[in-house]
């Protein structure tokens, strides 16, 4: 069903979909769906932690009531760049919480990845702490677009130089997150502010969904079909038929007039 709201100037299709992989015993993935609001967001659950899958599980229970009570001032100010500080203040305080009562002065316990976008205005604001991802596919461009940075070793690795973006699919360092909801506070999310218009999508995806496959794949199977169930439908099924080795979490948003 199409949702409009009222700070997006355009309506929007959406669906999302969480499957627990082929090998892993439990799902620490979760999904965030606010269409009232515009709101979605993707958490990982960090596998190295003992409560990794509590993290992310704390992140979908606290995270939505915090962005609707955002929405309510963005209403004096409906723009994307005010969008973004809200969303980078709502995202922080949740880290530095879990920080606070769960990680400081011991060995830290608790951990997820968040990768999130609020539709405003004319544009999408992007937030993310870790490695999920968000992507844009443009309708009138070629190539889909990876908006968000992978918060890891790898990802530094591959800044320098040192191994390809392919090679960091699989690369050891992938594992070793260098910001994540929990890390030392004060928390260093990072926001991107992107125009779209009718006809883009937009993919967040844990690293179970974009480890399994390249982009070009990603992008393909995005514009196989205007249904957004279907659609990640498609990208689970294609993550499990590749091995599916981690929990996969995908939200899907089709953007329309």
């Amino acid at each position: 069903m199409k949702t409009n709201t009222t700070f997006f100037d355009y309506g929007f299709f959406a669906a999302a979909l969480v499957d627990i992989g082929l090998k892993r015993k439990s799902n620490q993935d979760e999904v965030i769906m606010c269409p009232e609001v515009g709101f979605y967001a993707v958490s990982d659950g960090m596998g190295g932690l003992s409560n990794g899958g509590k993290t992310s599980q704390m992140i979908k229970r606290i995270l939505p009531d915090m962005i609707k009570n955002a929405s309510t001032e963005l209403a004096n100010d409906p723009s994307p760049k005010y969008a973004a500080e809200l969303l980078n203040k709502q995202v922080r305080e949740i880290s530095d919480v879990i920080y606070n009562t769960g990680n400081k002065g011991h060995r830290f316990d608790f951990g997820a990845t968040l990768s999130g976008v609020w539709l405003a205005g004319r544009h999408a604001v992007f937030i993310n702490l870790g490695d999920s991802r968000g992507y844009l596919l443009p309708h009138r461009k070629r190539n889909i677009k990876q908006i968000t940075n992978d918060h890891n070793v790898a990802a530094l690795l591959v800044k320098r130089g040192e191994i390809t973006k392919e090679e960091a699919r699989n690369h050891p360092a992938g594992s070793g997150l260098t910001r994540f909801v929990g890390m030392d506070a004060p928390a260093t999310p990072e926001v991107f502010i992107r125009e779209v218009n009718p006809g883009d999508r937009i993919l967040l995806c844990s690293d179970g969904l974009h480890g399994m496959m390249s982009d070009s794949i990603l992008e393909s199977i995005m514009r196989s079909g205007t249904n957004p169930v279907h659609v990640c439908e498609r990208l689970v099924e294609e993550a499990n038929a590749k091995g599916g080795r981690d929990n996969i979490s995908v939200v899907y948003v089709r953007v329309v007039k």
